[in-house]
């Protein structure tokens, strides 16, 4: 077995395919909202849910997995696990893990760290943990953002075939949250880039490709 697990930022290809990627959910009213956004466009995005988001709000979980989207491990209490142990950061993906379970959903083999931040040792736990580690290369900072327009334009800058866009549909704290200008983005995005050739895929469908 290798030390290192696999680790996508993103795949080298000509086929103009490029993933829609969603942190720290589920939240009661984003998520949904974003679900209904997929369904009439009829894209399919990646999810990287949050175990603590996950104890909230199972019912959205099996409402993800039903729309037929695909669910990533984005650790339990979305602390950083840099300087973390090895038994803490094991315990905040098997957490997550069995909660997706209970979910009546199958377990991911992708995971994505909180904030993207990793060491050594949670590549350790990574690889003992059989996960693919799924970053990204097209990042949007949509949590910071005022208006759709500033992250649709940070899309565009960074958009490439192959790429793996990374968006939030909730938070650390669902009550102090609001997606309503990711959402906005998100409709924008949906629209206009089939328009400029490109199709949107989940992690996995993107890693077939490559």
């Amino acid at each position: 077995m290798r030390f290192c697990p696999q680790i996508v930022f993103g795949i080298k290809t000509e086929e103009k395919v490029v993933a829609l990627t969603f942190d720290d959910g589920p939240h009661p009213i984003f998520t949904i909202e974003l679900l209904k956004l997929l369904a009439e466009f009829n894209v399919k995005a990646t999810f990287f849910v949050s175990g603590k988001n996950i104890e909230q709000h199972k019912d959205l979980v099996k409402q993800i997995v039903d729309n037929g989207h695909e669910l990533g491990n984005h650790a339990y209490s979305h602390r950083n696990l840099i300087f973390k142990t090895t038994s803490f950061i094991r315990n905040e993906i098997v957490k997550t893990d069995d909660l997706i379970k209970s979910c009546g959903a199958d377990v991911p083999n992708i995971v994505r760290p909180p904030f993207g931040r990793f060491l050594l040792s949670a590549l350790y736990v990574f690889c003992k943990l059989k996960k693919k580690v799924i970053l990204w290369n097209i990042p949007t900072k949509d949590y910071k953002a005022k208006h759709p327009k500033l992250i649709v334009r940070k899309v565009y800058r960074k958009l490439k075939p192959g790429g793996i866009i990374v968006m939030h549909d909730a938070g650390k704290d669902n009550s102090k949250v609001d997606r309503s200008v990711s959402l906005q983005a998100v409709r924008s995005l949906l629209s206009e880039l089939p328009q400029k050739g490109f199709r949107f895929v989940t992690i996995s469908e993107l890693l077939a490709v490559s």
